[in-house]
């Protein structure tokens, strides 16, 4: 039951994020931006996701986890409020900046609450559990957005996530379950115990190439098929949406690929996987888009069940909130942030699709790095 309140409270938290992937040609219609100028709006969310999210430990240090996971989701319900009665641009990025500050503070409390629950035997699983939450909000928010835009303006899709936001926070106040363990904030000593350790900065590097091809290619997915494909943008957003279907099954595979063969061997063989099915995705013509956009995400989903099960113990079990408060939030940045930008300003000089190999190529070197990675103590092994 625990588990699945947080990956519920997990599936609303990034629900709110990836709504606006979606919404975004709408978007650009409605504000008169470009391409490039739309894509901004996820390099500051990001931004500010990095923000929250590497000083979260203050929090949580002094709320503990769960008051801490709380308050990121009356937050978000708050931004999306405003974000949906914006009156200018300006007031439109403040709001994408601080849903990226309310989003950033539940992960490092949320992971830290699952490893307190279950044994280190089981995190594999029980982080393939976590990991259907964002993998319905792949599959939900286009759909959502598809049924809405040729009825409502894009802000009103904006009011049901908040809406639904606040009331799980008001369910997860009366019946949830925090970790006993406060967090512990990010000290110069814990921050300086991690910097002097080559896995964080090779796991910081391997999460940005898994939000690459998942929340990465997400972003810019609806605008590259109505751009390029010439889809309309109800039926863009019906293919991404269903195109994540399969990805409910197989988050719960890489979960059980990770305890069956080993955290590293799964992280290689994915995001070589994922790296070619997003460059063939931005060579596709149009009569075979619709197979890369099926099949890269079913392969792409499977990263992190593995690459949070080793996350978790590349350091000792006192900072686990601040591993995970320092790796992801700089992943976030390069692979939800960086890299949607990248691909947009591409997009604008007529290279949408070479945007998506370059993609590709960045997400298949990750199969490199991955046995480079060592955990704490070194004579562990994933």
């Amino acid at each position: 039951m625990s588990l699945l309140l947080l990956a519920a409270i997990f599936y609303l938290n990034f629900f709110s994020r990836i709504i606006f992937a979606p919404l975004l040609p709408a978007m650009e219609e409605d504000l008169g931006l470009s391409h490039g100028q739309a894509g901004s709006f996820f390099l500051i969310l990001s931004c500010g996701y990095f923000a929250a999210q590497a000083g979260s430990g203050f929090i949580s240090s002094t709320l503990g986890h769960k008051r801490t996971i709380l308050l990121s989701m009356l937050a978000i319900s708050a931004c999306l409020l405003l974000m949906s009665l914006a009156p200018s641009l300006a007031v439109l990025r403040a709001g994408f900046a601080l849903l990226g500050m309310a989003a950033g503070i539940y992960l490092p409390s949320g992971i830290a609450t699952i490893s307190e629950l279950f044994t280190p035997a089981r995190w594999g699983r029980a982080y393939g559990v976590h990991e259907l939450a964002p993998n319905l909000a792949f599959l939900t928010a286009p759909l959502l957005a598809a049924l809405l835009l040729p009825r409502l303006p894009w802000q009103y899709a904006l009011l049901y996530p908040g809406a639904a936001t606040l009331a799980a926070a008001l369910f997860y106040a009366l019946f949830g379950q925090g970790a006993r363990m406060r967090g512990a904030p990010p000290n110069p000593a814990h921050c300086g115990l991690l910097l002097r350790l080559s896995s964080f900065w090779l796991m910081v590097l391997l999460f940005a190439m898994g939000i690459s091809g998942t929340l990465g290619v997400y972003s810019v997915l609806p605008t590259f098929l109505v751009s390029v494909h010439h889809l309309s943008e109800q039926d863009a957003g019906v293919l991404v949406g269903l195109s994540r279907t399969s990805t409910l099954l197989s988050a719960l595979l890489g979960g059980w690929l990770a305890d069956r063969f080993g955290s590293r061997r799964t992280m290689a063989m994915v995001l070589l996987l994922t790296g070619i099915a997003t460059l063939l995705l931005g060579l596709a013509p149009t009569g075979s888009v619709r197979t890369w956009v099926w099949l890269q995400p079913l392969l792409a989903v499977c990263f992190f069940p593995a690459a949070f099960s080793l996350l978790a113990g590349i350091g000792p079990p006192m900072i686990r909130n601040v591993v995970v408060s320092l790796t992801v939030p700089l992943a976030f940045v390069i692979g939800g942030g960086m890299v949607p930008a990248l691909v947009t300003r591409m997009a604008d000089r007529g290279a949408f699709g070479q945007g998506l190999v370059l993609t590709g190529l960045f997400i298949s070197s990750g199969a490199l790095l991955v046995h480079m990675v060592r955990e704490y103590p070194p004579a562990r092994q994933a």
